[in-house]
């Protein structure tokens, strides 16, 4: 009964590796439902026996960190303003949080890990074939039908794999290349094919890796491999000193080499990302600005989960270009860290690494004082996976410096499994009894449960509303009108009320349904246009956009005053944007303020942010023909 379960659990855990990495790319939770299913699934089948037989424990010090971490950061997400953008970060950590316990615990055994390194190199074999595919000439394909990367033959001809993002992917294929190496280096005694393999998959992932672009990630890969090979020289130092000298000038002698190779075969790519890149400039440093001013009014506890959606825009630097897209996130997970939890999280996110690095560490010093005396052999599974997935955590810390790749579940459900490898090693040794701290397994077992039960809730409804809005969606696009399904919206809504931007949509929908029709007609609909962006204002008031369209509606149904009010409003919200301004110069021009329309207009001209079009000077001259006819 032990074994059938266990193979359940391993089945669903695989798949819903599987489903992420292919599907969990991007930082909305749409597509990443079928992999929050399987992971609920997996760790409800998982607690249909209470008690596990493991060949070696877990760490209490790092199921205690873990838990510790995530009760804060649960807690921060529900607390925080907007009930759509903190259930992105709660989903995603409750997944993390399965993995990363199955992983430490009832998936620990080497035949269950096998089966995840298997499942990571199905993903990056399908990344790698993708990334050809882009490479080609196709450099909008995306794996999911219907729908096209953003990232295409505009943004520079980088590869991004299942990914939208090629920095996402260059996260990705930095941490693949350092766990094979490690596999490579340490893993699987003197089987010669398998090592060959891992190596190909290490070169392969570094080539394509190059050809995201991605600089960060080579940052990282670059401070992955310098663990890598500071761990290989302490081993050496412990096992076999006599060769510590010829092992540290062979490695500096492969890693010049290989530095030398990939640097003449990608020259030209390097040269290009590395110097500028994009012709106008890196943004980053004037997104970082708005994400530590954001943190100077929230220093401990933050802002709230992916409260940064709303600092990009209101704390904006006057700098910035014009050019600069809204960040949405603070391209640093460091800052974003700072910025959404505070010290707080910060301090409790590194509490956690610091732990599961010392016990990784520990494992190391354990094979080599213990187990390489009985066996002679530098090499295994665990020690290869242990080596590996410290360097390739250590590869995605650097590179999160410059990225914000813990936000895409692809990315973030890989670091979980990995750090639950460093959770339980595998140390087997009777003079080592690590600490034990009460009460630690079973909270472990409980929040298992409620992960897997919440993620199944979410999978079941949200991830269904989400479904009928992109159907809606879809829907419009294929008749050619744009406008979404109002009968999908409607179930939608039924389903997650909670939801502030499908009030809004459905609110649009409403507002052009009441186009063109007489006023008897259209005045009811417009009433309930109001409701829902009301509605929508109430769960998120930080969006400028439904208090902009209910401005509109506002003037058409005569309420002037409350609709520059609102105008108003949205503009503190995004003071140095354009479309807040010209609102305000339009509904003035709608009331004939002849004198203060021309002041909004000049000033809707000096806006730096948010500039799409002179489409403001086109309604201002419109305003100067009716202003001068008789």
């Amino acid at each position: 009964m032990t074994q059938t379960i266990k193979a359940a659990v391993w089945v669903l855990f695989i798949a819903g590796l599987l489903a992420t990495g292919v599907l969990g790319t991007e930082t909305r939770l749409f597509l990443f439902w079928p992999g929050c299913a399987l992971f609920g699934l997996a760790a409800v089948v998982s607690m249909m026996r209470w008690r596990w037989r493991m060949k070696t424990a877990p760490s209490d010090l790092c199921l205690a960190a873990a838990l510790l971490f995530a009760v804060y950061y649960v807690a921060r997400q529900m607390t925080s303003p907007v009930v759509e953008w903190w259930r992105e970060d709660l989903f995603l950590l409750l997944a993390c949080g399965v993995v990363y316990t199955l992983s430490a615990t009832i998936l620990s055994h080497a035949k269950w890990r096998s089966g995840t390194v298997f499942a990571l190199f199905v993903v990056l074999l399908g990344n790698l074939m993708v990334g050809f595919v882009h490479f080609s000439g196709r450099w909008s394909y995306h794996i999911v039908p219907g729908y096209m990367r953003s990232f295409g033959e505009d943004a520079g001809q980088r590869i991004g794999g299942f990914f939208n993002n090629p920095n996402h992917l260059g996260a990705f294929l930095a941490m693949m290349v350092l766990l094979a190496l490690g596999l490579a280096c340490f893993g699987r005694g003197q089987n010669m094919i398998m090592r060959l393999l891992y190596f190909f998959a290490a070169i392969a992932s570094a080539l394509c890796m190059i050809k995201t672009g991605s600089r960060g990630a080579m940052i990282g890969l670059g401070v992955g491999a310098s663990a890598l090979v500071i761990m290989t020289l302490a081993l050496m130092r412990w096992t076999r000193p006599h060769l510590f000298a010829k092992a540290a000038l062979a490695i500096t002698v492969v890693g010049v080499m290989a530095v030398v190779v990939l640097g003449a075969v990608m020259r030209e790519q390097l040269e290009r990302r590395f110097a500028g890149g994009m012709p106008q400039g890196d943004p980053r440093t004037f997104i970082w600005k708005s994400a530590l001013a954001q943190h100077a009014e929230h220093p401990w506890l933050g802002a709230g989960a992916r409260m940064f959606y709303e600092g990009c825009m209101r704390l904006r630097p006057e700098e910035a270009p014009g050019w600069m897209k809204d960040a949405q996130f603070a391209h640093s997970e460091w800052l974003q860290t700072l910025s959404d939890y505070g010290w707080v999280g910060l301090a409790l996110v590194l509490l956690m690494m610091a732990v599961h690095f010392v016990n990784g560490w520990r494992f190391l010093h354990w094979f080599a004082s213990e187990q390489f005396p009985r066996t002679a052999s530098l090499g295994g599974m665990r020690l290869g996976l242990v080596v590996g997935a410290i360097a390739a955590l250590v590869s995605a810390l650097a590179h999160a410096f410059f990225e914000f790749h813990f936000h895409v579940p692809a990315v973030a459900v890989t670091v979980a499994a990995l750090m639950g490898v460093l959770a339980n090693p595998g140390v087997e040794s009777v003079m080592w009894r690590p600490m034990r701290v009460p009460g630690i397994r079973v909270c472990s077992k409980l929040a298992l449960l409620g992960s897997g039960l919440v993620l199944l809730w979410g999978a079941w409804v949200i991830g269904h509303a989400d479904c009928l809005v992109e159907r809606a969606r879809l829907a419009g696009k294929k008749d050619g009108t744009g406008q979404p399904d109002i009968a999908l919206l409607d179930r939608a809504l039924a389903l997650d009320p909670e939801n502030a931007q499908t009030w809004h949509e459905r609110a649009l929908v409403l507002i052009d349904l009441a186009g063109g029709q007489p006023e008897h007609l259209a005045r009811p609909v417009l009433i309930k246009a109001v409701t829902d962006l009301e509605r929508s204002l109430q769960l998120n008031p930080y969006d400028i956009y439904p208090a902009l369209a209910l401005a509109d509606v506002d003037d058409v149904l005569g309420r002037f005053e409350d609709a520059e009010r609102r105008i108003l409003k949205a503009h503190l919200a995004a003071p140095l944007y354009e479309v807040p301004r010209l609102a305000l110069a339009v509904h003035l021009f709608r009331l004939q303020q002849w004198a203060r329309a021309e002041e909004a207009f000049l000033w809707t001209q000096e806006a730096n942010a948010g500039r799409t079009s002179d489409e403001w000077l086109d309604i201002y001259r419109k305003m100067l023909r009716v202003a001068m006819s008789p």
